[in-house]
Order: C-alpha cells, then sequence, then structure tokens
C-alpha cells in the first residue's frame, strides 16, 4: 500500500491539472488521458488486495498441508506394529531369501514381479526384518511419494492448489478402504510413476534428452513392483507426443526422444530378465509373471466384475465422500476452455489412465484404488484452485475464504469415519477392525512357536494363504506354492498345482504343518479340484501329530492351546488353526 498511496496522490493532482486545463485543450483528449490513468491506478488496486488475499490463502494452505502430514505420519508411526497382511507377508518373505543371497521364485513362486521383492529386501536391510520396519519404510516411500505429487500439482495450478490436492492425497490413503496402511506394491509404483511423470513435466520446459530416459527407466520400474503400472507408462508415452506436437518439434527429434524413452522403459525389464536367467530361474519367473497371468485376468466374468466394480468405487466414496464430489467439480471444470489446453489434456489423461490400472481382471480389490488415489487428489486440488481463482476474479472473497474452509472440513471428514482405526485402537485391534477373522495376529503367535522350537534348516508348510508365517518364523516352505488358493479355481493350471504341492511336501517333509480352515486362506469354489483335500488328512496322519489349536470363539477373540492338549482339546467353532509337528517315529 505505501507504494500505492504515491500513485493515488498523483492520480488526484492530474485530475485537479486536468480540470483546469479544459478550458484550454480538447476535451475529448483530456477526460481520455484521465480515464486511462484512473483505470491503471484502479488495476494497481486490485492486484494489491487480490495478492494480499492470495498470501494469506497460501498460508492457510500450507497450515492445512502441514497439519495433514503431522495426522499422516503420526498415524502411521502409531500403528507401525501392525501385523503384516498376506500379501506383505509374501514380498517379506521373498526379500528375506533374497537377502540370504536367494533369488526370487526359486524356493517360492507368485505372479508379482520381482521388483517389490527387491524393494521389501532393501527396507528390510536398512530398517530391519520386522513389521514395524516394514511399515517405517512404507512411511520413507509415502513421504517421498507425497513430494513429488506435490512437484507435479504446483506444476499444474500453482503451490495453493498443489497444497490442497497433497494434503488430500496424504489423508485418504490412511484410508482402510484403499488398505493404505500396508505395504502393498501399488504404494511403490505410484512413487516411481508420478516420478517418471514429474520428469516428463520438467523436460517439457527445461529440456535435456537424459530426463526422457530417466523418465522412461521410472516408468518401467513402476511396471517391476507390480503389472498394472504399465498403464503410466502408456500414459507418459502419449504425454511425450503430445508435448513434442505442442512445442512444434520435428519428427526426427521426436522420434529420437521417444525412443530414448522407450528404451529406458524396457531396460529395466531387460536387466531383470538377465539377472534371472543368470539365477536359473527364468523359466519360472516368465510362467508365473506373463504366461499364468493371462489366465489369472480373464478368469473373472463380466458381470461379477461390474458387481465387484460398483462395491469397491462405493466403498472408496464413502471413505471421503465430500473429497470425492469436490474431485467430480474438478472433472467438470476440465470443460472450461479458460484452463490452459495441456492442462486439461493432463488431468483427464491421468484419471483415464488410473482407472485402466484399477480395472485389470476386473479383481477391483481395495489396495488397487490406491493407483486412483493420486488422481482423485490431483482433481480436488484442482477444483479447489479454480474455485478460489474464479472468486478472487469476480472480488467474492467471502467465497474464496468459504472455499478453504470446504477443503479443510474435506480432508477431516476423511478420517471421520475411520477414526477408532487410525487414533484409538492397539495395532491388533486395529488389524482385526481392518481385516476381519484374517487370521494375520494370530499368525505372529503360531510363527514365534514354530521359530523356538525349529532348528534354522528345517522347513515348514503352510496349508493356507499365510505366507507371513514363513517371514515370521525365519523358515523356508516346503512347497514353491505359498498360495493354495490359486489351485482352487476352474484355470487349466490349477490340478497340476496341486499336484505340484503333494509333491514337493513328501519331497521336502516339513517339521511343521500349519492347517488353516478359514475360508479367505483358501477361497475355495464348487468346482474346485478335490485332489489336495483328499491327500491331506491322510497325509497328516500317517506323518503327523497335533500341537497346536487356535479357535475363532467370535470374530474377536480366539482360543489357544499348545502342546499336546491340542489333539484332545473338541472344536468348537468351524473357524479355526491346527499346528501339526512330525511325528517323532516317524
Amino acid at each position: 500500500m505505501k507504494k500505492i498511496r504515491p500513485a493515488l496522490g498523483a492520480l488526484n493532482f492530474l485530475r485537479a491539472d486536468a480540470t483546469l486545463k479544459l478550458k484550454n485543450v480538447d476535451n475529448r483528449t483530456a477526460i481520455q488521458d484521465i480515464l486511462r490513468i484512473a483505470q491503471v491506478s484502479q488495476v494497481v488496486r486490485t492486484k494489491s488486495h487480490a495478492g494480499s488475499r492470495y498470501s494469506l490463502s497460501q498460508w492457510l494452505a500450507l497450515s492445512l498441508l502441514a497439519l495433514s502430514l503431522l495426522v499422516a505420519v503420526g498415524v502411521r508411526v502409531r500403528l507401525l506394529d501392525v501385523p503384516l497382511e498376506r500379501d506383505e507377508g509374501e514380498y517379506a518373505y521373498m526379500g528375506q531369501l533374497i537377502l540370504e543371497g536367494i533369488p526370487p521364485y526359486q524356493l517360492a513362486c507368485n505372479v508379482k514381479m520381482p521388483g517389490i521383492y527387491l524393494a521389501y529386501a532393501a527396507i528390510m536391510a536398512v530398517f530391519g526384518q520386522t513389521p514395524a520396519g516394514i511399515h517405517l519404510g512404507l512411511l520413507v516411500v509415502h513421504l517421498a511419494t507425497l513430494g513429488v505429487f506435490f512437484l507435479i500439482a504446483r506444476n499444474l495450478f500453482g503451490f495453493f492448489g498443489a497444497a490442497n490436492a497433497t494434503a488430500a492425497y496424504a489423508l485418504i490413503t490412511l484410508s482402510p478402504s484403499y488398505l493404505g496402511l500396508a505395504t502393498h506394491a501399488t504404494h511403490f509404483v505410484m512413487l516411481l510413476a508420478l516420478l517418471g511423470v514429474w520428469l516428463l513435466l520438467r523436460v517439457s520446459k527445461n529440456g535435456g534428452l537424459l530426463n526422457y530416459f530417466a523418465s522412461g527407466c521410472s516408468f518401467g520400474i513402476a511396471f517391476l513392483m507390480k503389472q498394472p503400472g504399465m498403464f503410466f507408462g502408456f500414459f507418459g508415452g502419449l504425454c511425450l507426443v503430445w508435448f513434442c506436437i505442442a512445442g512444434k518439434i520435428a519428427w526426427r527429434q521426436t522420434l529420437m526422444r521417444l525412443g530414448l524413452y522407450s528404451f529406458g522403459c524396457l531396460l529395466p525389464l531387460l536387466a531383470v530378465c538377465l539377472w534371472l536367467k543368470i539365477a536359473g530361474v527364468f523359466p519360472q519367473f516368465w510362467f508365473w509373471t506373463i504366461i499364468y497371468p493371462r489366465d489369472y485376468v480373464t478368469a473373472i466374468p463380466f458381470d461379477v466384475g461390474m458387481q465387484d466394480a460398483r462395491n469397491g468405487f462405493g466403498k472408496i466414496f464413502h471413505s471421503a465422500p465430500l473429497l470425492c464430489v469436490i474431485a467430480g467439480v474438478g472433472l467438470a471444470y476440465l470443460c472450461d476452455t479458460r484452463l490452459a489446453l495441456k492442462t486439461r489434456i493432463f488431468l483427464a489423461g491421468f484419471l483415464f489412465f488410473s482407472l485402466l490400472a484399477v480395472c485389470p481382471g476386473f479383481y477391483f480389490r481395495a489396495h488397487y484404488f490406491l493407483l486412483l488415489a493420486p488422481a482423485i487428489a490431483l482433481l480436488a486440488g484442482f477444483a479447489i484452485s479454480w474455485s478460489f481463482w474464479l472468486a478472487t476474479k469476480y472480488s467474492l472473497s467471502w467465497i474464496s475464504y468459504l472455499i478453504l474452509l470446504i477443503a479443510a472440513v474435506a480432508c477431516a471428514q476423511s478420517l471421520y469415519a475411520d477414526r477408532a482405526v487410525l487414533f484409538s485402537l492397539s495395532p491388533r485391534q486395529a488389524c482385526r477392525a481392518v481385516y476381519g477373522m484374517n487370521p494375520f495376529p494370530e499368525s505372529l503367535d503360531v510363527a514365534s512357536y514354530i521359530e523356538q522350537n525349529t532348528q534354522k534348516n528345517q522347513r515348514i508348510a503352510i496349508m493356507g494363504d499365510e505366507p507371513q508365517i514363513y517371514f515370521y518364523s525365519h523358515r523356508h516352505s516346503s512347497t514353491t506354492q505359498i498360495y493354495p488358493s490359486q489351485t482352487m479355481d476352474s484355470r487349466p493350471y490349477a490340478r497340476e498345482m496341486q499336484k505340484n504341492i503333494i509333491h514337493e511336501v513328501e519331497q521336502n517333509p516339513p517339521e511343521y504343518l500349519v492347517l488353516f480352515s478359514l475360508s479367505k486362506s483358501w477361497l475355495v469354489q464348487p468346482d474346485s479340484s478335490r485332489l489336495l483335500f483328499d491327500w491331506l488328512p491322510v497325509y497328516l496322519k500317517q506323518n503327523m501329530q497335533p500341537v497346536g489349536l487356535i479357535q475363532f470363539t467370535s470374530p474377536q477373540t480366539t482360543e489357544t492351546v499348545w502342546g499336546t492338549n491340542a489333539a484332545t482339546t473338541p472344536l468348537s467353532s468351524p473357524y479355526f488353526i491346527l499346528v501339526f509337528k512330525r511325528a517323532a517315529s516317524r
């Protein structure tokens, strides 16, 4: 204002001076000069007030972001000791094997790409082989993701919108509707995909051929974390072509940049293939990650997939309804032609490819929606930023601050539905509240008993989808098939996989065998082969004796018996875990 007052004083002087001179000069010229000066003064005054208001809005947005980050970090630190769920258990076991010098797909196999196993190995090498260490590694990855996400959002619509978008992203990914507290591969996909996007946005402004290659490498590693990461690689390639067309780059230079980018995308996969070829496990890798998934993604009928989609998207909406509505407003705003075409195309394209990444196979599991969370947060941040700009443009200051209030309420609302899990329940109680009767807390007790009663070189077998027990107990599996549920469907390989389990268990007799009588540990279907179930009772009777029993007496409570009493304790529940030890005389 100190700079404006002299300008206003000069304007008053000029007005008076012009009035005196109107008698001696052409009236029209004098009036035009006065109006021109008055118009300049009004613009300066308006910009001054708008700038002051925008500066305050930045501080408010920064405060919201800081508070959201404190809450997000506080919740994650409080729940570091939440027991691992089965996907985390698989990744941790595979990472543990890598740290022992054993390559993936040698002693244990699954459809996941090896990038996530390497990532877990790195996390556990730094933070330790415990649930707390793994979740601490997730916290570091998540904070890095938020940092890259903020840079992308700021590039698109400035600091104000970026702060609101990042606050939304930090909070919605705490929700159990996304299973965001678990160290899923989708967290790593988003860090690397967003890094690739940021490098592309950066190169579109500053140039540099190396950045095209680096961006491609980032998307390529995202694919190695989980196969749906490839959709973000396609998005990046289309963005690169669009930036070249919009910048009127010669077609030869465009092809060269696209070639560098494509080579970067392929290089991580080529490097992993070479590593696994040298390790002697390439055929297993190729079958489990390329051939088998072709049947896996076509197993769900379309109508069943659509029902799952409605349920999945419904849970995401109800976890943060106001933020989802705001994101919907942002999507509508993309029709506003005053917005830069580059931003409109980018946001629409990112949303589209994020949806594609969620949809393969029509499975729509909760953690798959983590791939959509950045797009939702970007649209919400854009809606808040654009609404604020429109309110400022039309001098509706009270609406400007109402928008900020709505943003804060939307972020707070995303925490309300799950407040017990996030703020009050213990790690074990939170695990039970999120996952129901999945035996994740009990896996800690079973693994502890096995570790105390076995030698390091003795093997164990888990009859049920609970690979976290291998990790907790630091014992190797008797079978490479660590997910028996994969043998329970009608796909061509199912029965052969059951035969493989039987053969491997008989060839590598386990010192302990854990049998889960829980539907979520098996996923049995009406047309499942009964070969494994026919063999298992005979094998247990001939070779094993019960030494442990955990019964679910209610959805929240269990009854545990160890030792010889396990054989005589009556089963009072259809949901139980039986632990068997190899009989001494056999």
